[in-house]
């Protein structure tokens, strides 16, 4: 249901420490309360970028950036590009 691809940003691994109250990375909600899925990304990323998220049912795609560490996104909640109704 999603295809997931991950653009480098050319500057390499991170160069600032992760955020301790994130250990195990977090889970981001971009739905604004609104029909949704979730996907699971890679993790962590494998360096510094930005992760392309496209529902292949809907078609929305979304971006969200990572830097390869603990504190990466795991999973990101999207809005549905299609008509109202459950959350799946």
């Amino acid at each position: 249901m999603f295809e997931v691809t991950f653009q480098p940003s050319g500057r390499g691994k991170a160069q600032c420490p992760p955020d301790p109250a994130y250990p195990d990375g977090i889970n981001v909600d971009c739905s604004l309360g609104k029909r949704s899925c979730m996907a699971t990304l890679p993790y962590p990323a494998p360096e510094c970028g930005m992760w392309f998220v496209h529902c292949t049912d809907c078609e929305m795609t979304i971006a969200i950036t990572a830097a390869g560490r603990p504190d990466d996104v795991r999973t990101v909640r999207m809005a549905c590009l299609a008509r109202d109704g459950d959350t799946h």
